[in-house]
């Protein structure tokens, strides 16, 4: 049992979809503080809880070398997710702070997502639902997904998911990583493209991405030009990936159809002119939002906290360079 140490949970969903995960925690006689992500105006109430907490359970917050800097009792970070590019990582192993994350437990409600945007984009689905529900009955000509060449941007575990969920379309699957999954590809019917070259003959562009120095603003506007007319762009990945701006000119000029946007450079994205036109479809970073996904992450990210208050190794640590004294090497 772990009386006296104490749980700073900032994650939104931890605990609310899948009760399991959060239970576990009290009963291992931990001390549960919550300060939860969304409202906006919470930085000083969440420095000043991570003060005195063994563990961090985060979600999308961004966790800063200054507010690491005060919190002299964390031991463990855990990632509500995947991608740790809200976390200072840096700062964090300096610190002899583990950080560990859920890596394959949402893969698969992204992709996901990612082929439902495709197809309600393509289709004008979201379009067509609010025309019903205000009384009118209209058609609405959109593009045909079955037979047609995807460019999946990114072959990790997401980016397979989508290859996977492509196949059932007959699609003519491209492919770009700087890690090439070649036993994958084959298996599977992808053929490698080089960058920029993929972008070229796509009707649809599926971005899989993790967020980096070397992917802010990878699709910019000579990325966006370099499209075919009348593609199709989907990002399920970082917002940061895609210059908001000129994804919006080349939206409202017409040389792209339509774009699914799950990500954000902002979120929430405020006044966003993205998410007012009519060719885009919106979603709030749900990709992870299902009740299997959120259990798993919710499972993984505590077993990471109690492996590592219990001093043994996690098994998902983002940072195992870390030299501490209370973990084996």
């Amino acid at each position: 049992m772990m009386e006296g140490r104490r749980v700073l949970i900032t994650a939104r969903t931890f605990g609310k979809v899948a009760a399991e995960p959060l239970e576990r925690l009290r009963r291992e006689g931990l001390e549960i503080v919550e300060v939860r992500e969304g409202r906006g105006d919470d930085e000083a109430e969440f420095r000043e809880a991570l003060e005195n907490a063994d563990a961090l359970l985060v979600g999308a917050r961004p966790v800063t070398a200054e507010a690491l800097a005060r919190a002299r009792r964390l031991r463990v970070i855990a990632k509500h997710g995947v991608g740790v590019d809200n976390i200072d990582l840096q700062a964090a192993t300096e610190r002899g702070i583990a950080v560990v994350s859920t890596p394959g437990a949402n893969d698969q409600s992204v992709a996901d997502l990612a082929f439902g945007l495709l197809l309600a984009v393509a289709r004008h689905i979201p379009e067509a639902d609010r025309s019903m529900k205000g009384g009118r009955w209209e058609r609405f000509t959109g593009r045909g997904v079955w037979g047609k060449r995807l460019a999946v941007v990114g072959l990790g575990r997401i980016g397979r998911g989508v290859v996977q969920r492509a196949r059932g379309f007959d699609m003519e699957v491209q492919g770009y990583d700087v890690r090439w999954p070649e036993e994958f590809a084959r298996a599977n019917g992808v053929v490698y493209r080089p960058w920029p070259d993929i972008l070229r003959e796509a009707d649809f562009v599926s971005l899989h991405l993790p967020l980096c120095a070397e992917t802010v603003h990878l699709i910019g506007r000579a990325e966006l030009a370099a499209m075919k007319r009348g593609a199709i762009l989907i990002n399920t990945a970082r917002g940061r990936i895609v210059d908001e701006a000129a994804l919006y000119e080349a939206l409202v000029s017409g040389h792209l159809a339509g774009a699914g946007i799950d990500v954000w450079e902002d979120e929430p994205p405020g006044d966003n002119p993205l998410v007012k036109l009519e060719n885009v479809v919106a979603t709030p970073h749900s990709g992870a939002h299902t009740y299997e996904a959120a259990e798993l992450m919710g499972v993984m990210a505590v077993e990471g906290i109690l492996d590592v208050l219990a001093g043994r190794r996690p098994v998902h640590l983002v940072n195992p360079e870390i030299h501490t004294s209370y973990l084996p090497g």
